[in-house]
């Protein structure tokens, strides 16, 4: 990100002040179709500074308070609110796959103690902002491929069909199917699934495991479309003092609208832009480690003074050596080592994610219910074990 000097103050949208952006105004039609689009370097002077939790308040919860104290901008959030349910509902029957699983939140205290872990809240307001993002990056990625002007693109493959086809070997042993095979497999499919499994125990765990299915989005200089999101185009437009891939796409809209783009500066582009997919794409990975490497350092210091507490949760994933299981009061995961499974000699059935006792025939799969105690805390290993 940017510095905060930066970030919060020259490039951040501060209310009653003129700030410079680079803008897509698109028209969107009853069933969620832009009809027509322009991309723009403008000004834009903002009316307020508003939150999600106010937006939320006015939008759901019906605040009066709120609603009294925003009442010029509530006709404007009701409408965004209208425009968002018609994009949603437009996403949805094309297939886009949305994994609507919580995320956790880390809460520290004024000295900086773990108080609390908890589940991130992710409300009306963020969805708002979440669609209109999708469709404004999507608008951008059609606008480059149709005026061929190079890009950096955001792209998500189709999943391997032999990790498809184990997913779709183990999920018929909880009773699921995505209802098709092979190269009929369409996003769709999946959300399908999701649907089906919505609320029950084994959402969390398949939902993970149905992650680990999919490839892993990147950035390349080829329009390869979004499987995830069933888009043809995808781009990454929106967030340009976050992502340096935007930085990339403004400059390259910009330089497109100036006029054609010459046969050598397009030589250039295309010698270029591969190697910034490239490290673009490495530099996302290592922030993502190092941000989940960071959140679980936190939440095994949280476990520390917990060792001897018994604890509710849910298998989340069966390997040869133990089972992972997340605790449903704190999110944290932790290991069962099969060697403190004494109670039998159990054997692990990769294809089904089950560990079969021999002689008790007693299972333990992906999603089961389980009650386990911390048995110790390792904060070398960044592990919590479990018995």
């Amino acid at each position: 990100m940017f510095p905060s000097e930066l970030a919060t103050g020259l490039c951040s949208l501060n209310p009653h002040v003129d700030r410079l952006v680079q803008s897509c105004l698109m028209e969107v039609d009853g069933r969620g179709h832009v009809v027509r689009y322009q991309m723009h370097d403008g000004v834009i002077n903002s009316n307020a500074r508003m939150t999600y939790t106010d937006v939320n308040a006015i939008l759901a919860d019906r605040d009066a308070g709120a609603i009294a104290r925003y009442a010029e901008l509530v006709p404007m959030f009701e409408l965004m609110h209208r425009l968002f349910e018609t994009l949603h509902a437009r996403r949805r029957r094309r297939g886009s796959i949305d994994f609507d699983l919580p995320e956790t939140e880390v809460v520290l205290s004024e000295l900086g103690e773990i108080e609390a872990i908890i589940p991130s809240e992710r409300n009306v307001a963020h969805r708002i902002i979440e669609e209109f993002m999708l469709l404004a990056n999507e608008t951008v990625a059609a606008h480059l491929v149709a005026t061929g002007a190079p890009a950096l693109h955001r792209v998500h493959e189709a999943p391997d069909l032999k990790k498809v086809a184990d997913f779709e070997t183990f999920i018929v042993t909880l009773g699921y199917s995505l209802s098709a095979q092979g190269h009929a497999i369409r996003p769709k499919h999946f959300q399908k699934l999701i649907d089906r499994m919505k609320g029950t125990p084994e959402e969390r765990p398949i939902a993970a495991l149905m992650l680990r299915t999919m490839q892993k989005a990147r950035y390349d200089a080829a329009p390869l479309g979004h499987f995830g999101l069933a888009a043809e185009h995808y781009t990454h437009f929106t967030s340009p003092i976050r992502r340096y891939p935007d930085l990339v796409v403004h400059r390259m809209l910009r330089e497109s609208r100036r006029g054609p783009i010459t046969d050598a500066r397009r030589e250039e582009l295309e010698e270029e832009l591969p190697e910034v997919a490239r490290h673009t794409s490495e530099m996302e990975r290592r922030a993502d480690d190092a941000e989940r490497e960071l959140l679980q350092w936190k939440k095994v210091r949280f476990m520390a003074d917990k060792v001897g507490d018994e604890f509710e949760g849910y298998i989340t994933g069966v390997a040869p050596f133990g089972l992972f299981v997340e605790l449903i009061q704190h999110y944290v995961e932790g290991l069962v080592h099969v060697s403190s499974m004494g109670d039998d000699y159990y054997r692990y059935s990769e294809q089904q994610h089950v560990m079969l006792g021999e002689n008790t025939k007693k299972t333990y799969r992906l999603g089961d219910k389980v009650l386990v105690q911390v048995v110790r805390v390792d904060m070398e290993r960044r592990q919590v074990d479990l018995g």
